[in-house]
């Protein structure tokens, strides 16, 4: 069957990059590996040789992006890690210990997000606490197959009541991999610091590899079973539909608003039944932004959150709308009647059941009609 071919491909890398060994990460030893005029890995070597890399930008290990803690990690903890990784890049793997002020932190999120600055560190001692708790397993995804790997995420790590600088560090054995991956990803900060999902940052760090590659369409072909690892989903949402409705939909729109790509997602089912079977897999195409999409996306992130979410709303209630009537208007005159019905009983007036009045009654119940239905 077509789906079990495509969910058979998991990792399919562009060989130019693919052959990138661990060893002194410089612009000449990428070059050597791959195409010159290639656009993506342009990116990736000025990320990784520019001086002012951080902390708006960080070219994350691949091992990096694809870790499943031991427990799940908070928005907040995810956002952290991101940033305490960035400040600690250009020594990583040269020098054991790292600070930063947490004032910087703190300012860092507030101008990023458009909100005001937490008054003290106490939610990020709370963080830096979690993640030096947390057990992680690298290369979930099998980009090394031959290799497995577990560790906290941070070592030792102290603060300055006076100062507020907190010292840091990564345990001995995963810094080298941190810092000379395979393969990388380019996250950028300030997108991190925008998600309101903790659903949306995970996905968005994986895509976010494929996004740099230089493939004409590039996609993400993953099992339900590894997505879920992967954010975190192991024991919630376990019906497909709502981890789909209230984990992926979600994050798919927001990374499609804020990111320099959008992302579409199909389902792979097997079996019978009702839907086609059971949904096994998905596929996550990875659509890279033209100049006016990529322009809008620069604003979105000057925007207030408060305004973002509420345009994220709107276009969930546009898409309710547009898959319930797409839903009435293909049904028979039974269930459209059924329908007609049940909006009465909501306060709902309708001049008929026809087709050609569909418009004038199921946007008030869109939303009950795509939940009861079953669609996503």
């Amino acid at each position: 069957m077509k789906c079990l071919e495509m969910l058979g491909c998991w990792h399919s890398v562009p060989p130019s990059h693919s052959d990138i060994s661990p060893g002194a990460v410089n612009s000449d030893l990428i070059s050597t590996v791959c195409r010159k005029d290639d656009p993506a890995m342009s990116r990736m070597i000025q990320a990784l040789t520019s001086p002012d890399l951080l902390p708006e930008r960080i070219a994350k290990a691949t091992g990096a992006v694809e870790v499943v803690p031991k427990r799940p990690l908070s928005l907040a903890d995810r956002r952290l890690f991101n940033y305490l990784l960035a400040r600690a890049y250009p020594t990583l793997g040269k020098v054991e210990v790292h600070k930063v002020l947490l004032s910087e932190v703190r300012q860092f999120a507030a101008e990023a997000r458009g909100g005001q600055e937490d008054a003290d560190n106490r939610r990020l001692k709370d963080s830096v606490t979690r993640l030096m708790g947390t057990v992680v397993e690298f290369n979930t995804l099998g980009s090394d197959p031959g290799l497995w790997e577990a560790s906290q995420l941070l070592g030792p790590c102290k603060i300055n009541k006076t100062t507020g600088e907190l010292t840091y560090t990564f345990p001995k054995e995963i810094a080298d991999r941190l810092r000379e991956p395979a393969l990388y990803s380019l996250i950028n900060l300030k997108v991190v610091f925008q998600f309101e999902s903790k659903y949306a940052l995970a996905l968005y760090e994986v895509l976010q590899r494929y996004a740099d590659r230089n493939a004409a369409d590039p996609y993400w072909a993953v099992r339900v079973e590894e997505l879920r690892n992967l954010l975190g989903c192991t024991d919630i949402l376990r019906d497909w539909t709502d981890f789909r409705r209230r984990a992926l939909d979600p994050a798919i729109g927001e990374i499609s608003q804020l990111a320099a790509f959008k992302v579409e997602m199909d389902e792979f089912r097997q079996g019978g039944g009702r839907g086609g079977g059971k949904v096994v897999g998905a596929v996550f195409r990875v659509i890279r932004k033209g100049l006016d999409e990529a322009q809008k996306a620069v604003r979105a992130l000057e925007k207030p959150k408060v305004q973002l979410r509420g345009e994220r709303k709107v276009k969930a209630e546009e898409a309710s709308v547009a898959r319930a009537m797409r839903f009435l208007d293909g049904a028979d005159a039974a269930t459209r009647m059924r329908w007609a019905k049940r909006a009465e009983t909501v306060g709902v007036k309708v001049p008929n059941a026809s087709r050609s009045d569909l418009g004038r009654w199921v946007p008030a119940i869109a939303r009950m009609i795509c939940k009861e239905e079953g669609f996503r």
